[in-house]
């Protein structure tokens, strides 16, 4: 997962294999010089809706990065950064640097804003924000639950309105499908992926599939489609619960921390217990925090104040989904919550799982934002079953926040021929925090 609820800026099925686009012919992209790095933009036209491949058209914002050694240049390299929602086409345009200087030399470095996702047009737009405090994810009784659900309706009606048809055409497979016009519009048999987080869903998804075009793929942080929104939520809760504790550890052994000498988790739990109205923000924020290792001086210095009398949590106030996440994820994650007492036993379980982060997750934010809400599901659980797709390499952490380590172990199942590398540092995936195992990834992806 690894877009929603960001406290920073993170750079955070059952279909057979298929042969062609049926009815969308790719045109040839009209490239133009962008930003500041030698970058050039497109757009790709792509049917709105795959059951009408020949009807009404949308756009997809492109951007490229041409291989810095054309003498040893490989192919595409299509990177996915992660959501559902997050977009690439900014990011290989403006941020060059996030890729190690191989896959560089070697790719086109392709990034494609999905359908809806930031400058593809028609945009999702939500009017109404898809989380708030004020309308609490965790109700004891019915006349909660019932508000919340009444919420997460309003919400989905005024995307519809602000955003038209597309709000029924977002899913994963809708994109993967794509991501194969843009393929075929670059002229490549072949395509090779890097996808993080979310992005593991929509590679596999294409490799599932489009299996003879994909020449190479790492899935890092791996999301398992097949798990129910209750495991979605829980695994995470359990996974973030040990990180703030390792947080915590962190503090008290090394003096840089802001918090050294101080009973972190004991303020902690203080904390969104005395700030009620805000707790939601302040757990899902450090949540968010806490997924790169490298943030965590961050967070500390930002609990300091909330820890004071009074407690100062304004740097959490911008804290909430956004609404390409939301929409996006109820596709492909719906709530599988069954009424009310249901929600309440999840609560408990959570709650039992994680009593100081006390379930404040990616996981929890889908499931209890998805219920109740009213656009079918176009995408919703369900096992891949990707066969012939060469050279997959599934990367999963053991103490990953955002997609945790079982997930990875249930996607690399569901890929005949993948290999699960297993990595044991800290945080939401090696790409952003493990530079051994990014080396390694870049060795896969160039074929050594």
């Amino acid at each position: 997962m690894g877009r929603v609820l960001a406290l920073v800026s993170v750079v955070a099925l059952g279909l057979g294999s298929v042969t062609g686009v049926a009815g969308a012919s790719a045109r040839e992209p009209r490239w133009q010089g962008c930003g500041e790095h030698g970058a050039e933009c497109a757009t790709v036209e792509v049917p709105l809706d795959w059951g009408l491949p020949g009807g009404e058209k949308i756009t997809l914002a492109v951007s490229r990065l041409s291989a810095a050694d054309p003498a040893r240049r490989i192919g595409v390299l299509f990177f996915n950064p992660g959501g559902p929602g997050g977009p690439a086409a900014d990011l290989v345009r403006d941020v060059p640097d996030l890729f190690p200087r191989e896959l560089r030399d070697r790719f086109d470095v392709v990034g494609v804003d999905p359908r809806g996702v930031g400058a593809s047009t028609p945009a999702i737009t939500c009017p109404v924000p898809p989380f708030d405090p004020a309308v609490s994810q965790f109700p004891d009784d019915r006349a909660g639950f019932d508000r919340l659900v009444a919420y997460n309706r309003s919400v989905a009606s005024a995307c519809r309105e602000a955003t038209g048809p597309l709000v029924d055409h977002v899913d994963t497979v809708s994109a993967a499908r794509d991501f194969d016009v843009v393929r075929e519009a670059l002229g490549e048999s072949r395509v090779s992926w890097l996808g993080l987080s979310y992005g593991t869903l929509l590679g596999a998804t294409y490799a599932q599939l489009f299996p003879g075009r994909v020449r190479a793929a790492v899935l890092d942080g791996a999301v398992d489609h097949a798990i129910g929104s209750r495991r979605l939520a829980l695994d995470e809760a359990r996974v973030s619960e040990d990180l703030f504790a390792r947080f915590a550890a962190w503090c008290a052994e090394d003096a840089s921390c802001a918090l050294h000498g101080r009973d972190v988790t004991a303020e902690y739990r203080r904390l969104l217990d005395r700030v009620p109205d805000f707790a939601s923000r302040v757990g899902y924020g450090v949540y968010s925090g806490l997924s790169l290792r490298g943030q965590w001086p961050a967070v500390a210095d930002l609990l300091v104040p909330a820890f004071a009398e009074p407690a100062d949590v304004s740097a959490f106030a911008g804290v909430g989904s956004d609404a390409a996440y939301r929409v996006i994820g109820c596709h492909d994650f719906p709530s599988t919550v069954r009424g009310v007492a249901d929600l309440v036993a999840r609560e408990r379980e959570i709650h039992r799982a994680a009593p100081v982060t006390r379930g404040y997750v990616e996981g929890w934010d889908v499931q209890a934002g998805c219920l109740g809400w009213p656009v079918r599901a176009a995408n919703p659980w369900g096992a891949l079953s990707v066969r012939g797709a060469r050279q997959v390499l599934v990367v999963s952490g053991e103490h990953d926040p955002a997609t945790p380590h079982e997930w990875g172990v249930g996607l690399s199942a569901q890929i005949r021929g993948s290999r699960l590398l297993t990595w044991s540092g800290v945080g939401h995936t090696a790409f952003f925090n493990d530079p051994d195992v990014l080396r390694q990834e870049v060795e896969h992806l160039v074929g050594r």
